[in-house]
């Protein structure tokens, strides 16, 4: 039995190893709420925390818990998948150290509440968190529980990052 228990940690690490040694695939999809978006290779929708701007990464420590960075090793590039603009694909270091993510400058996170592809669970929450457009701007829309999308009581979606007024954006909702 503990042979067994070994060995499958042996190829869970192994499994994890190769997973962390290539660099992420990022794509779009379809999503019945939002049109298309930009997601990782397994299909999650990819976010944009409001509160990060340029060089400037926020969500770290609890916040980063929620909403992984989608990270890769530093000498890698992400890779641009189908509906993806290559030439907007890009990277930051975290206060960390690790290197994240960009697309058209803006730091990508998955959300934890999101467990399969086609689910954006995360998108317009506490005006902070959205799903990000194959152009490079976010996408402001907030689904609605009956399935349709309504505009978001914040600015229209933009074309380039840029500061956010909010203080931390960390509200206590999440507890971080």
């Amino acid at each position: 039995m503990l042979a067994v228990v070994a060995t499958i940690a042996v190829s869970a690490a192994a499994a994890l190893g190769a997973a962390a040694s290539t660099a992420p695939t990022i794509r779009t999809a379809n999503n019945a709420s939002l049109g298309t978006i930009v997601v990782g290779s397994t299909g999650l929708t990819l976010y944009h925390y409001a509160d990060d701007h340029g060089t400037v990464v926020r969500c770290t420590g609890k916040c980063a818990t929620l909403w992984p960075p989608v990270v890769v090793r530093a000498s890698a590039r992400p890779v641009a998948g189908p509906g993806v603009n290559a030439a907007k694909l890009g990277t930051v270091k975290r206060p960390d150290g690790t290197v994240q993510v960009t697309y058209n400058g803006y730091a990508l996170y998955r959300f934890s509440g999101d467990t399969h592809a086609g689910q954006a669970n995360g998108q317009g929450l506490e005006k902070e968190w959205y799903a990000v457009a194959p152009t490079g701007s976010l996408v402001k829309l907030v689904p609605t529980a009956a399935g349709s999308s309504t505009a978001s009581s914040t600015a229209a979606s933009s074309t380039s990052p840029s500061s956010s007024s909010s203080s931390t954006g960390m509200g206590s909702d999440y507890g971080y």
